[in-house]
C-alpha cells in the first residue's frame, strides 16, 4: 500500500534534522516518496523555496529515492495565501500545503475557506474546527483535507473526518513531523486514521488513494518501489 506523508519540516524552517536525515528515516519507514514541505510566508518564500529544491535533488541523488519540494504557508493573512502559493510554484514547489485554522495556533477565520479555493493549494493542513463551506469548497476544487499525527494539532481530527464525510471532501493523512521519529509508519498511520473515527473500509481507501491523488493532480509521476529500487 502506498505511502506518503505530504507534511514534514526541517532545518530549512524549524525542524530538528535536515532533510536528507528525514528522507532516510522515510526509506526506513517504507515510504515511496520523500516530500520537503517547509515552512514559508511572506518574507520567507524566496529564500526558502529554492533551499527546499536543492534539498531535494540532494536526496535524490543521494538515496534515489523520488523527493517532491513542496511548502507549508503559514501564518499568512487569508487575502495574501494564493500571492504566496504562486511564488512557491513559480520558485519550483511541486506541492502546497496550508496551515490552517488549527485550534493548537492562533486560528485566522476565514484561512481555510481562502486556502481551499486558491488553485495553486492541494492540502489544508490541520484545519481545525473547518466548516461545512470550505468543506464543500475543498470537494469542488479537490483540496486535500488533513488528518494530522501532530499532537498539538489533532484535536480536531475527528471533527475534520466528519465534516469531510458529510460533505464528500478528501481526505489524507500526514505526520506534521519536524524530527525523524515523527515520521509515520504504516502502522501508526492506520492506528491514526482509526482513532479519528474512520472505518476500516475507508481508512485503506484513504492509504492506498490519496497520495496518488494527491500527485496525479499536480501530474507528479513516482516509481513503484520495486522500479526504484531496481
Amino acid at each position: 500500500m502506498a505511502l506518503f506523508d505530504f507534511h514534514t519540516h526541517t532545518t530549512i524552517s524549524d525542524g530538528a534534522a535536515d532533510p536528507l536525515t528525514m528522507a532516510r528515516r522515510c526509506v526506513a519507514n517504507g515510504y515511496d516518496a520523500y516530500v520537503c514541505s517547509d515552512h514559508v510566508d511572506e518574507t520567507s518564500v524566496a529564500q526558502r523555496v529554492p533551499q527546499i529544491v536543492a534539498a531535494c535533488a540532494e536526496v535524490a541523488r543521494a538515496l534515489e529515492l523520488p523527493a517532491i519540494p513542496a511548502v507549508e504557508i503559514t501564518r499568512v493573512a487569508p487575502e495574501r495565501v494564493a500571492w504566496v502559493a504562486a511564488q512557491a510554484r513559480r520558485l519550483g514547489a511541486r506541492l502546497v500545503v496550508v496551515h490552517g485554522e488549527t485550534l493548537g495556533d492562533h486560528p485566522q477565520p476565514g484561512l481555510n475557506l481562502a486556502a481551499v479555493r486558491c488553485p495553486d493549494v492541494d492540502i489544508l493542513g490541520h484545519p481545525g474546527l473547518i466548516t461545512e463551506a470550505a468543506a464543500a469548497a475543498a470537494r469542488a476544487t479537490g483540496v486535500h483535507l488533513e488528518v494530522t499525527a501532530a499532537p498539538i494539532h489533532a484535536m480536531t481530527n475527528g471533527h475534520v473526518v466528519r465534516i469531510a464525510l458529510a460533505e464528500g471532501a478528501p481526505l489524507l493523512l500526514d505526520s506534521d513531523a519536524h524530527r525523524p521519529d515523527g515520521l509515520l509508519t504504516p502502522a501508526r498511520a492506520e492506528q491514526l486514521l482509526l482513532g479519528s473515527g474512520l472505518r476500516p473500509d475507508q481508512v485503506a481507501a484513504i492509504r492506498a488513494g490519496s497520495g496518488p491523488a494527491v500527485l496525479a493532480r499536480r501530474g507528479i509521476s513516482v516509481p513503484e518501489p520495486s522500479a526504484a529500487s531496481g
